[in-house]
């Protein structure tokens, strides 16, 4: 079932590894005739992976960028690999409009892509002076500066609360309240000088990395997204289906950790007497965990905050 496009190679050339591929491969294993959503394309990585396996793959992104790697992954893999740039939110829709029906996994590799990380332009990093964008769909109504101008001190100190304690994100949002109000908040080196005045610069990490995550992830409603994404994962799911998702945050992997369990299927309890909790009619039966080694770790240092989790579907009956 070879291919000459590798897993590990980017669709364009730059180098790109899929995070955390032998762990997907290995739990959720992904057959033969298997239908896959992917719902995070990116460079392709996972996807030709699950192509490799002889899975049939429905792709998707919200970035435009990727719809044109998927086009020449579509040369080399016909119509097994379809394309459609969406909000992986929208999966059933997306689905439904291929024609199928249930699938027997789905697989989401949360945040953005290397290549949106290396694109000045985008506004993700602060490793260049670039304009206030972060949008992974670049038609989007909203941009990081609209944010950032917009929102009131409150409502700044909650966006960043997603990523820093109370009194910390209170300061932030103090910070830009004051750059913006002297003019001095037009790009991302004025965002990170703004955060330079509000966080101390001794810290392991850069002061300007929760906060670029914070902001990002407000842009793209990221967490609205993937609340949106399990119960459709879960609905779409035949019995057996796997789901798989892949985070970099704690507050991602809490909630898809959070979903996991409390759609968790147990068998009836031995004995009569026992009181049980009410049982939902389809749910997962079997979860597990999984992080990166440490030569992934050394070898790929974006592979370093990773969680895998993958849970198995199954419907009541099945027990």
């Amino acid at each position: 079932m070879g291919n000459s496009i590798s897993a590990e190679g980017a669709m364009d050339g730059s180098q790109h590894e899929p995070v955390l591929l032998r762990e997907l491969l290995e739990a959720a294993a992904p057959r033969e005739g298997e239908c896959w959503i992917d719902g995070t394309f990116g460079f392709g990585g996972h996807a030709v992976a699950l192509l490799d396996r002889g899975a049939r793959v429905l792709a998707m992104d919200r970035d435009p960028e990727a719809e044109k790697r998927a086009a020449l992954l579509q040369d080399a893999w016909g119509e097994r690999l379809s394309f459609v740039q969406r909000d992986f939110a929208e999966m059933e829709a997306a689905v439904s409009g291929i024609g199928w029906g249930a699938v027997d996994g789905v697989l989401l590799d949360l945040g953005i892509s290397s290549g949106q990380l290396d694109d000045p332009s985008r506004g993700f990093s602060f490793r260049w002076d670039a304009p206030l964008d972060m949008r992974m769909d670049p038609t989007g109504p909203v941009t990081a500066g609209d944010l950032l101008q917009e929102l009131g001190e409150e409502d700044l100190a909650k966006l960043f609360a997603v990523v820093a304690r109370p009194g910390e994100s209170r300061r932030l949002a103090r910070a830009v309240v004051r750059a913006r109000g002297q003019g001095r908040l037009q790009t991302t080196g004025d965002f990170v000088t703004a955060i330079g005045a509000a966080r101390p610069s001794h810290r392991r990490i850069h002061p300007a990395t929760r906060a670029f995550l914070a902001l990002r992830m407000a842009v793209n409603d990221e967490l609205g997204s993937l609340e949106r994404a399990l119960p459709a994962s879960l609905r779409l799911l035949s019995s057996g289906g796997r789901l798989a998702v892949i985070s970099f945050h704690s507050e991602e992997d809490r909630r898809v950790k959070h979903f996991l369990r409390e759609h968790l299927l147990q068998k009836p309890a031995a004995t009569s007497g026992a009181e049980e909790r009410p049982q939902p009619e389809e749910g997962f039966v079997r979860q597990a965990r999984f992080l990166p080694t440490n030569e992934e770790r050394l070898r790929n240092p974006r592979s370093r905050s990773a969680r895998l989790r993958v849970g198995w579907k199954a419907t009541r009956k099945d027990l």
